[in-house]
């Protein structure tokens, strides 16, 4: 009972709020009351005593087609094989076009740096140095030079030089003024036969040969070698000239032999009893000449079916001792009068008696004498 005197309801009784429009009712603020089967603590809910309180529904269908929307826009999205295909397309096209500017630009800086077109010896140079500082080989020059140029220009990966002729004809001493007149690009190596040679090093100095390179190897004193090295030789070059797998890679490859003494000797002792030089030999003579050498080196090139180029070094006059000692004498700066200089050319022997027109050791001991004399 209230103060009035009138029996008052359960504090739990529904409340309804009368209004004269819907809109109000709508707008209606509760911000707590208790209701049997639940709480209701919000804000705009509708309240009557027949309904548990809900919230206003003109606010939660937007709210639920909103989200109805959101699901079902992902839903399509996923399950649209056109946008992924489309999707992928592009993905895929992105990887090829980088792909593609990647392998370009290794491409370019290959050829960069695989520049064998380039050329690493200078023949203006070298022609000079062999025509001034090696005395009497004229075929020998024009052949150098001749390899070296075509070697420039065409694709071929390997050629092979095999120097031919007597001791102290000047083939050591060509391959020096070879490896002075190259750039610092090249690769160069030297190999030294003989007894002393194992195996494993023949094959170490094959190994050194480097991909994307000019390389020089020169090979002294093949002579000495025995057949199974020969053999090891010539298997390591016909491998070589077949490997494939070395990307843009040159190699000049120089031997030196003594055979074809004999034989140069015989075709130069019939030109000057010819009253001809060493100069009026033909070029037909000269191969003709070196068709006919036979060597365990040559031989086992010819058997592999290597090709290679002979290079004839013809046997030495007096003329080209007296010129070898005479640079000798201007490398140490020194002087000498002609008695001295006939001092030095007496020590050598000559060939064949009694004319002794060749030199039989070359120039080879030239420094030897001229140290001694002066």
């Amino acid at each position: 009972m209230n103060l009035n005197g009138e029996t008052s309801t359960s504090s739990r009784r529904k409340l309804v709020l009368k209004t004269n429009t819907p809109s109000d009712l709508s707008k209606a603020l509760v911000l707590y009351q208790p209701f049997p089967g639940g709480q209701c603590v919000g804000r705009n809910l509708v309240l009557n005593a027949d309904t548990e309180c809900k919230p206003a529904r003109h606010l939660l269908k937007p709210k639920i087609k909103t989200e109805s929307k959101e699901k079902i826009k992902k839903t399509h999205e996923k399950s649209d094989p056109k946008k992924s295909s489309y999707s992928n397309m592009f993905l895929l096209g992105m990887v090829l076009a980088v792909t593609v500017i990647l392998s370009l630009t290794r491409s370019n800086r290959d050829r960069d740096l695989c520049d064998t077109k380039s050329m690493v010896v200078d023949l203006k140079l070298l022609k000079h140095e062999l025509t001034t500082n090696l005395y009497g080989q004229f075929s020998a020059d024009t052949s150098i030079i001749n390899a070296l140029e075509e070697f420039q220009v065409t694709d071929e990966q390997m050629k092979v030089l095999i120097l031919l002729g007597g001791p102290g004809t000047g083939k050591t001493w060509t391959t020096h003024l070879i490896a002075n007149s190259m750039s610092e690009k090249t690769n160069q190596v030297f190999l030294h036969l003989g007894p002393w040679s194992s195996l494993q090093e023949i094959q170490a100095a094959f190994n050194k040969l480097k991909c994307c390179r000019w390389n020089f190897i020169f090979i002294e004193d093949s002579d000495y070698a025995d057949s199974q090295q020969i053999g090891t030789l010539v298997d390591m070059v016909s491998s070589v000239s077949q490997n494939i797998s070395c990307a843009r890679q040159k190699i000049f490859m120089i031997l030196t032999s003594n055979y074809g003494q004999k034989e140069f000797a015989k075709l130069l002792f019939r030109e000057l009893e010819r009253l001809g030089t060493r100069y009026t030999v033909s070029h037909e003579d000269i191969r003709e000449t070196v068709k006919k050498l036979t060597s365990p080196l040559i031989n086992g090139f010819a058997q592999r079916k290597v090709p290679f180029i002979p290079i004839p070094y013809l046997p030495l006059e007096k003329m080209q001792l007296e010129q070898c000692i005479h640079n000798d004498l201007v490398l140490k700066k020194k002087v000498a009068p002609p008695d001295v200089i006939n001092k030095i050319i007496q020590h050598f022997r000559f060939f064949p008696a009694p004319k002794d027109y060749f030199v039989v050791a070359g120039c080879k001991t030239v420094p030897t004498f001229v140290n001694l004399y002066t």
